[in-house]
């Protein structure tokens, strides 16, 4: 993208430059000497603090593995597997032996009843087929969770990429070319590769009409689609899927919960007898790849090629990297706990705790105050204000199948892809035994080591790991509005999430439900429509923003921001100065070409340019601060601004 020059003088930034592009005035240094890591596709704000936790988990990793006295049987557990990720010399001397047992499993198959009769395991084991089910809470019911049927992923990473007949073909030959470099590392002949190729480029070429684009995936209540027992045995007659569902679950299934269905109505005509060659090619390319990053080293190089040259990464990741995060995978969550214990102290803790509820306060008031809701909505929307439930650091209990862990080693005679197996089968197990019981509440979606937050319509419920709460997000050393402008417009921006055009279809249980009155509904239809004018189409230097994709993520923006500022404002010490300038500074990025080009198209966050300048520009209070006129770039005229929360 082609940046201003920026200059600063002493601490002040040129004048002109904050009026034309404020994302660069402020991280015009950052832009300038930061450097993409040769194993990722862009540096930001928030790999920064990612690599930072990375070494320090690796020195627990390697301190670990001399002194384990004080460590519980899953960590214990996670440095045997790690013994195992980390000798190359061991994988590579066993080559592509390991992945037999998956090759054998699926030329097994002869026919498409041969594969419904293996379902079974084949679910449990994670081993990819065109289609599978997962237990998760019912949005109608958010204190059950039942069943859901969904349909695997395309090559590509998303429809649009089928649409531009030169760009399909660039991208499918792209897919071809590393695809037949590590089918020849496995040992296929030519022949067979160039059959497997083939065929597996025909079925997903019979899965993309009936595939939802990440647009359509965005609105995730449209994923819900029940569909009785009845039903879908009148559409899959060639495949009993209610029997596998029954088998999984260990008990009746009375109906499914379908994410897509364009795939469940044309299922016969793709799973069919007649297809059933394409789709056994289909899956052992799949699972080839799928399976690559438990092989050899240059096994798990060629396995990764194709969305390194998607996504614009130069290279691999080292030796050391890869084992690392091999072995801290299937264990995050025990390791982020340990994370969240030993590096996040009580008073950080008891600080963002005060933060968050402070926030939450902002927001009833915001919400109470409101000029375009009826009392009856507004005394609803308080009501989910008031249940909202908020985790910190990291959480009370992990799963309890990370007990029933145990790594065998290669002493015992197994191999990576026989201990991946083992686990998977672990936690598929227990995942499907959840079925019809109520949720854990006190379980995260991702570990306390990650650099994230999220909130969750069905828990009703926001939730923010240790390692997002560091510099620039939060940090004790930063003024109280830098520290409002990062970790407390991220807050608030999750808090935004219960109201933004997905969660403001859920109640304050979690369960969807219309809280709404049809005029007040109206309203905040004709507002997410207007957040989509304000973003759609506008140049990023990579290709336009789609504002449909990125809506929800930008009312969140939007409310979060606002909120944030409310609260910042309050406070004695309140710079607007030093908030705006913290908030453009937590969305800094740098990435390649590909990589923001694929983000455009797949993404539903706002890219970030947009996410600082665009959001800023949406606030009065940025117009009148830098005294803005119809002459400046960040200037947007305030009958302009969509404001929803």
């Amino acid at each position: 993208m082609q940046r201003d020059k920026y200059i600063i003088i002493g601490d002040e930034m040129k004048n002109e430059l904050i009026k034309s592009n404020y994302y660069e005035a402020v991280n015009g240094e950052w832009l300038e000497t930061a450097k993409i890591p040769g194993d990722q596709p862009s540096v930001s704000a928030f790999l920064e603090l990612h690599l930072g936790i990375e070494k320090t988990l690796m020195d627990l990793t390697t301190q670990w593995e001399t002194d384990q006295t004080t460590l519980s049987k899953p960590l214990k557990q996670y440095i045997k597997l790690y013994a195992m990720t980390k000798d190359f010399e061991k994988r590579n001397a066993l080559g592509t032996k390991p992945f037999e047992v998956i090759l054998k499993t699926i030329n097994q198959l002869e026919t498409l009843k041969d594969l419904e009769n293996a379902f079974k395991d084949f679910a449990l084991k994670s081993i990819e087929t065109p289609f599978g089910f997962t237990v998760m809470q019912d949005f109608m019911n958010s204190n059950n969770k039942i069943l859901y049927f969904s349909a695997a992923g395309l090559l590509l990473p998303d429809t649009s990429y089928y649409k531009d007949a030169q760009q399909k073909k660039q991208l499918l030959d792209l897919f071809t070319m590393t695809t037949k470099n590590l089918l020849t590392l496995y040992g296929f002949s030519p022949s067979e590769i160039e059959r497997l190729i083939a065929d597996a480029i025909a079925f997903d070429a019979l899965l993309v009409p009936v595939t939802k684009s990440s647009v359509e995936k965005a609105d995730y209540v449209k994923m819900y689609n029940p569909l009785s027992k009845e039903t879908i045995q009148k559409r899959t007659e060639n495949f009993n899927l209610i029997g596998n569902a029954e088998s999984l679950v260990n008990q009746p299934v009375d109906q499914l919960i379908v994410t897509n269905l364009d795939f469940i109505n044309a299922f016969d005509t793709i799973i069919n007898p007649t297809n059933f060659p394409l789709i056994k090619s289909w899956m052992i390319v799949r699972n080839a790849i799928d399976f690559a990053s438990e092989l050899s080293d240059d096994i798990r190089i060629a396995g990764g090629a194709f969305m390194r040259a998607l996504s614009g990464t130069k290279e691999a990741q080292s030796q050391e990297k890869y084992a690392f995060y091999q072995a801290y995978n299937p264990f995050s969550q025990v390791v982020g706990v340990h994370y969240g214990e030993t590096f996040f102290g009580p008073k950080a803790k008891q600080d963002v705790e005060m933060m968050v509820h402070e926030m939450i306060n902002v927001y009833k008031e915001r919400i109470a105050e409101n000029t375009w809701l009826n009392k009856d909505t507004i005394e609803k929307a308080l009501k989910k204000l008031s249940t909202l439930t908020v985790h910190v650091g990291y959480p009370e209990e992990v799963a309890p199948y990370y007990a029933q862990f145990t790594i065998k080693g290669y002493e015992q005679g197994s191999d990576l892809i026989q201990e991946r197996l083992t686990m998977t089968q672990i936690i598929n197990s227990y995942t499907y035994s959840q079925y019809n019981k109520a949720p854990n509440r006190n379980l995260w979606s991702i570990p306390a080591s990650m650099v994230n937050a999220y909130y969750s319509p069905t828990n009703n419920q926001i939730v923010f790991p240790a390692a997002i709460l560091q510099e620039p997000y939060y940090s004790l050393s930063q003024t109280p509005s830098e520290n409002f402008g990062g970790i407390g417009a991220v807050i608030a921006h999750e808090i935004s999430h219960a109201f933004d055009n997905n969660g403001a279809k859920f109640d304050e249980t979690g369960s969807l439900n219309n809280w709404w009155t049809d005029e007040d509904l109206a309203a905040f239809k004709q507002k997410a429509k207007d957040m989509i004018a304000l973003f759609d189409g506008v140049e990023t230097g990579f290709g336009p923003c789609n504002g449909e994709l990125t809506v929800s993520e930008n009312i969140a923006d939007s409310g979060g921001l606002r909120c944030a500022l409310e609260a910042s404002k309050k406070g004695d010490q309140h710079s607007l100065e030093d908030f705006f300038k913290n908030w453009a500074r937590v969305w800094r990025i740098k990435a390649s070409t590909e990589y923001s080009q694929l983000l455009l198209k797949v993404d539903v966050h706002g890219p970030a340019i947009l996410r600082a300048n665009m959001q800023l520009s949406n606030l009065p209070e940025f117009q009148d601060h830098y005294q803005l006129n119809d002459k400046d770039a960040m200037y947007l005229a305030k009958d302009k601004m969509v404001s929803i929360w």
